[in-house]
């Protein structure tokens, strides 16, 4: 079996040379491919990708366009989503364990045990709390390194190009399909949305959530997004 790895970025220079040289790392043995889309980076985001991976750019950052179009571009019977400011273990045997989860019956997907690159009471809780919502409540986020097979995917109608709440769109649709299960393997992410206002910041996405639930459509969601973050 085939894997495609698709990475959306903008302006992710810092960390993406480190995801992508693990993820081949991580890769050799197994038939797979790299794919990042990028959104318009104005820093050297595409120049550093491009040593790794097929690199794509869109005219406007969307995360939920950029890992949809990702896809089109794909060939792997296995896909695995990553966000560009993640970093993973590059000693555990990420790719078979991947493999095994989807071969169990009645699994339509899963994803990786998030952490936080910075340490404290809050971003363990947060860590604790987002690996719960994706194993009891079905629902797994972006950072969380959500993997599927192809086919599941085009049965739960893939990514929609939303610019919020992709993940969460296409992970209820997946788990109407199946069992999400967690690996061991820790995906680690950037705690930069909440460094300035932690427990602040934590609400005001929950709050987007709520909006969401109630039937705020993702392209204002954004916009409210939008103004807090700029």
């Amino acid at each position: 079996m085939k894997f495609s790895v698709i990475i959306p970025t903008l302006n992710e220079a810092a960390g993406i040379g480190n995801l992508l040289k693990t993820v081949t790392r991580l890769a050799v043995g197994y038939a797979s491919e790299i794919i990042v889309v990028d959104g318009g980076s104005q820093d050297k985001t595409v120049a550093i990708a491009q040593k790794y991976a097929k690199v794509y750019t869109l005219s406007q950052a969307n995360r939920g366009a950029q890992l949809a179009y990702g896809v089109t571009k794909s060939q792997g019977d296995i896909l695995w989503f990553l966000h560009g400011d993640s970093q993973l273990n590059g000693q555990q045997a990420i790719f078979a364990d991947i493999m095994a989860v989807l071969s169990q019956p009645r699994v339509s997907a899963g994803c990786l045990t998030l952490r936080f690159t910075e340490k404290g009471f809050f971003y363990r809780y947060l860590a604790i709390t987002s690996n719960w919502r994706a194993k009891y409540l079905g629902l797994i986020f972006g950072d969380q390194g959500l993997f599927t097979t192809r086919q599941n995917y085009q049965r739960a109608g893939g990514f929609l190009a939303e610019p919020l709440m992709e993940d969460w769109l296409l992970s209820r649709q997946l788990h109407r399909l199946g069992k999400f299960k967690l690996i061991s393997a820790p995906i680690y992410t950037s705690n930069r949305r909440f460094a300035a206002h932690p427990w602040r910041t934590h609400l005001a996405m929950h709050r987007l959530q709520l909006l969401f639930i109630l039937g705020t459509s993702p392209k204002d969601l954004a916009k409210r997004y939008n103004r807090r973050h700029n």
